[in-house]
């Protein structure tokens, strides 16, 4: 018994060693990729968020993560980098990253994936911010009506896939937040 305690206790360095050159390191990257979402977190709870550093923040945890983290959470950062986006009112690039993203993720994860829903939910707010914008500007039919028409396709496959009442839910919630937008650009 005496051998078998003093053999675990010798080897005990080893198992140290191979985790630390192994796992240990992926751990601590994610740790410190929590730590930044932590402080991506407060930036955007200020009272007046500066996008443009929280944009560059997100481009600093995509890169500080490992090789090996899932697609989702790479999906996750990039979502919330559109979110960041639309904030900006950078509509259009909002729309191109969140086309090329649902693509990826509908293919990784399927079309009825959580990551994807939200996804889809996000580009339908993005389709209607554009809109809402190109119609408060006096943009002729022509121009916003695909907009506005895409709009309705998105909220409508997420109403069909879900549940009758979720398209008026998803509309009540876009507007919510358009309002929310508006109000910050106008404080």
């Amino acid at each position: 018994m005496r051998k078998f305690f003093t053999l675990l206790w010798l080897l005990f360095p080893v198992a140290v060693l191979y985790y630390h050159f192994n796992q240990g390191q992926i751990q601590v990257a994610r740790e410190k990729a929590h730590a930044r979402v932590v402080t991506i977190r407060e930036l955007e709870r200020a009272k007046e968020p500066d996008w443009e550093l929280i944009l560059e923040e997100y481009d600093k945890l995509t890169a500080q993560l490992p090789a090996e983290e899932t697609p989702l959470v790479r999906h996750q950062i990039r979502l919330a980098k559109a979110k960041a986006r639309l904030a900006m009112l950078d509509v259009v690039g909002a729309i191109t990253d969140l086309t090329e993203l649902l693509q990826e993720a509908a293919q990784i994860h399927g079309d009825d994936a959580k990551a994807t829903r939200a996804i889809r939910e996000q580009l339908g707010k993005a389709h209607y911010y554009a809109t809402y914008l190109l119609k408060t500007n006096g943009a002729a039919e022509e121009e916003w009506r695909p907009f506005a028409e895409r709009t309705r396709q998105i909220f409508r496959y997420l109403a069909e896939h879900q549940d009758p009442t979720a398209l008026a839910q998803y509309e009540q919630r876009v507007e919510a937040e358009f309002a929310k937008t508006l109000q910050r650009k106008t404080q």
